[in-house]
């Protein structure tokens, strides 16, 4: 008689810039929440040297089992590293393998780390598993910014790129678009890829083979390719969306001679356009290196586990079928449908959503369906990829505060989960953290990691002493302080215009939904700001994306070019969606997924005016319907409407998904509940110090 199956673990993961957010439910069904640094270390503070090999100290260690055997204990700026040989984590007692040297004293910071990427060491936290045990059965769901960060960083893999003979300068050429409209002195930036090959080769915008390719040229190509040190290829080849046949053949090519990671154009995207294909194809060979050796690491340490990657379009895929470009916006995704499905349960289905980490700021606008994106830019890189429609801007709670001898400044740099803002004491630049720190607005006993209030204060003294040294005026550090909020409120209060003034929509119709860990600080101002009348911050606000993440339906797009005339195009809509729609099912199937479980999720056109480039997103459903939803979100838009105009369909998408994790949510009977709270805190307000009561999140209740 075979074993009864175990019920996995499901862990869900998000690793921000700051930090690693991450909710299990176990085998029973309980729920568990860790928050760690996205460095992979737990911080800590000795606070006694108890023996030779006895450390007593000061941490969350998120555990009370004793799995810290074989971690690693290092003093940051010192080459030490030490081995634990046990611990009792509910005394904070760590005994390590030898003698503690003489740089580890009273007060010394540590960090213990298991030498692992953060989501296995989460998992090891969560499941409380040590490191010379066996990972129980899991399944693990996961957000990264490993990509994003790689790309705005330039840390991608060397990269070669093949394109069509003539079009060798394209991407540096680009679309001319003036970064800073009014500098004299361009300075571009540099392409993503090493070296650029041409090929001799030529397809017609029909897919008819003007010039066919030279199969003997691409054995030279190879060790070309190999002699530049390239580790990954990216094809883009002129036309290759309508006949792709070239693109195929040295594709299998390279493949056949070696080369790991080969992206070409076409299996990305159908696009009719050469620039954004060659752009997107490019990042996506830039990051596939990088992205599928740190998704190793990960599978490597969790053997046995199922890895679902979550995508920027709010939907997971399997981690061996996944593309890198799509996974650049996925932890803010998470956020959007963590807030999609908060906001279900409380009734409300308009919602803005606010999510402020330690990074950066990403808002998005969610009226009662997600609204989508298909080509975005990361940093300066164009990318052909469907996404949530959110706007990110560098302002988090790690956003560095500075005057530049003329004004203050907030962001665009973050002091990130290392060194830290300067209240984490490692050294670091005063933050929006340490600004709210200041001003009374957190409460240091409640924190998840060690806060020091005098390094805070340290940072802000040096902040003062140059706005003295360039203007010699003494001002007052709430002022100042009040000013940093000031600018990192209107900076998200502008972001949060984007996405709604601009699309037309009024803020004041709409819920603020407020989560991140640093999102509830800053709520109540940016509502005033905004005109919103409402705001929510749901339970775990702090652990949103991850909550989303796991929440999130496993998703799949197809994609159709039509460039026909909407009367055309209407005649063939049905033979056009039942072709997306087998193409996706079957996808879906291959992935392992019953026919049972893949729902047809959405039918989209997208629209324009015959001669224009921007194209309106209409329901394609129902075709009595498209022309009356066009008409009416054009004028919303751009308040006219060409009478006289042909209207054309550019493309149509359809979206198959399997539906995700759904949790039961017992309603509260409580009525007229009044919660208690712990000693006052002085807080800064409008530069008067009032007393304000603390309410411990987790001991609320609803009602």
């Amino acid at each position: 008689m075979p074993a009864p199956k175990l019920t996995p673990w499901k862990i869900w993961i998000d690793t921000g810039g700051t930090f690693t957010d991450c909710i299990a439910l176990t085998p029973s069904g309980e729920i568990r929440r860790l928050k760690i640094l996205s460095s992979s270390v737990i911080k800590a503070e000795v606070k006694s040297v108890m023996a030779d090999n006895c450390l007593l100290v000061a941490a969350n260690l998120h555990t009370s089992v004793d799995i810290f055997k074989n971690f690693s204990v290092s003093l940051p700026g010192e080459e030490i590293s030490l081995t634990i040989k046990s611990s009792n984590p509910d005394k904070g007692l760590i005994y390590l393998q030898s003698k503690i040297p003489k740089q580890i004293q009273v007060g010394s910071r540590i960090e213990i780390t298991s030498n692992e990427e953060v989501p296995v060491l989460a998992a090891r936290l969560l499941t409380e598993t040590a490191l010379d045990k066996k990972f129980p059965p899991l399944e693990m769901k996961l957000g990264s910014t490993r990509g994003t960060n790689a790309l705005l960083e330039r840390k991608g893999a060397p990269t070669a790129l093949i394109i069509t003979k003539g079009f060798k300068d394209l991407p540096c050429i680009g679309t001319q678009q003036r970064p800073d409209l009014f500098a004299l002195h361009i300075i571009k930036e540099e392409p993503l890829y090493k070296i650029v090959f041409e090929v001799d080769e030529r397809v017609d915008a029909t897919g008819k083979v003007l010039t066919p390719l030279a199969l003997n040229s691409l054995r030279d190509l190879v060790k070309k390719i190999k002699a530049a040190g390239c580790t990954s290829v990216a094809i883009a080849l002129l036309h290759s969306y309508k006949n792709p046949t070239h693109e195929k053949i040295i594709k299998q090519v390279f493949l056949d001679a070696g080369l790991t990671y080969v992206t070409a154009s076409h299996e990305i995207s159908g696009q009719i356009k050469i620039l954004p294909r060659a752009e997107t194809a490019v990042a996506n060979a830039y990051l596939a290196p990088i992205i599928h050796s740190y998704l190793d690491r990960i599978q490597n340490k969790l053997a046995s586990a199922q890895l679902k990657i979550m995508t920027s379009a709010g939907g997971l895929v399997n981690a061996q079928q996944f593309f890198p470009k799509d996974s650049l916006l996925s932890g803010p995704a998470g956020g959007v449908v963590g807030a999609a499905v908060s906001g279900k349960l409380s009734g409300v289905d308009k919602l803005i959503a606010f999510d402020m980490g330690g990074t950066s700021t990403d808002v998005s606008l969610f009226n009662k369906t997600f609204s989508y994106r298909y080509e975005s830019k990361v940093g300066s890189v164009r990318i052909l990829s469907p996404s949530l429609e959110i706007e990110t801007i560098a302002a988090g709670g790690g956003s560095i505060c500075d005057f530049d001898g003329y004004k203050l400044t907030v962001g665009p740099h973050s002091a990130g989960a290392s060194p830290g803002p300067a209240c984490y004491g490692a050294g670091g630049p005063l933050t929006i953290t340490d600004v709210n720190l200041l001003l009374g607005r957190i409460a240091t006993n409640l924190f998840a990691v060690p806060l020091y209030r005098e390094h805070a204060a340290l940072a802000l003294q040096k902040i003062l002493n140059k706005v003295y040294q360039h203007t010699r005026k003494h001002v007052k550090p709430e002022q100042v302080l009040e000013s940093f909020l000031q600018i990192a409120n209107e900076k998200m209060a502008e972001a949060i215009r984007k996405v709604s003034v601009q699309h037309g929509h009024n803020p004041a119709d709409y819920t603020l939904l407020s989560f991140g860990g640093a999102g509830g600080q800053h709520a109540a101002a940016l509502a005033h700001l905004l005109g919103s009348k409402k705001i929510l911050i749901p339970y775990d606000a702090g652990l949103l994306s991850a909550y989303g993440i796991g929440h999130a339906d496993v998703t799949h797009f197809e994609e159709q070019l039509v460039l026909k005339p909407l009367p055309v195009a209407i005649k063939k809509w049905k033979q056009l969606f039942t072709q997306l729609q087998k193409a996706g099912v079957e996808k879906l199937l291959r992935d392992g997924y019953h026919k049972k479980e893949i729902i047809t999720h959405k039918r989209i056109a997208f629209l324009r005016f015959k001669g224009q480039e921007s194209c309106i997103e209409v329901d394609a459903n129902d075709t009595s319907k498209v022309l009356a939803q066009f008409k009416t979100k054009y004028k919303s838009i751009y308040g006219h409407w060409l009478s006289h105009r042909e209207i054309e369909v550019e493309s149509v998408r359809l979206v198959v998904l399997v539906k995700g994790h759904s949790l039961k949510v017992k309603q509260s009977r409580l009525r007229n509940y009044k919660p208690t709270f712990t000693p006052k805190q002085k807080i800064c307000v409008a530069g008067k110090w009032v007393k304000a009561n603390v309410y411990k999140w987790e001991a609320l209740h609803s009602g």
